[in-house]
């Protein structure tokens, strides 16, 4: 069944993310799949890079969260507001200061109208 939402084209953890003002290019740096720290609990500043695609005329509210093995959430953002038309992309750009309480393998969701885009992984040992 499609639901007319936008699709995921990519989704990115990294340390820093910069933007020329002129050219509006994006400059990623140190991306990562995960942490391999010396202990837990671990307090992580990072960013996350997400681009959307949709090709129809419409708003969405578009929000992220991370879950542990568990399934319970330990962190979210605050929801955004896309107006696709003329622009049938959208870039979302996302700080995150999290307290990972310990390695495991841990789950960003991207929701649209909190229906579940996509589903992503981080990896702590």
């Amino acid at each position: 069944m499609d639901f007319n939402l936008p699709k995921v084209g990519a989704f990115l953890s990294c340390n820093n993310i910069q933007q020329d003002v002129l050219s509006k290019n994006y400059e990623l740096r140190g991306v990562f799949q995960g942490f391999g720290p010396p202990g837990y609990p671990l307090g992580a500043e990072f960013m996350t890079f997400t681009r959307l695609f949709h090709d129809k005329a419409g708003e969405f509210q578009i929000d992220i969260s991370l879950f542990n093995e568990k399934g319970e959430k330990i962190s979210d953002s605050q929801p955004r507001k896309l107006l696709f038309g003329e622009m049938q992309m959208h870039d979302l750009i996302t700080a995150w200061r999290v307290m990972f309480p310990a390695a495991g393998i841990y789950v960003f969701k991207v929701f649209c109208n909190n229906l579940n885009l996509g589903e992503y992984k981080i990896f702590c040992r």
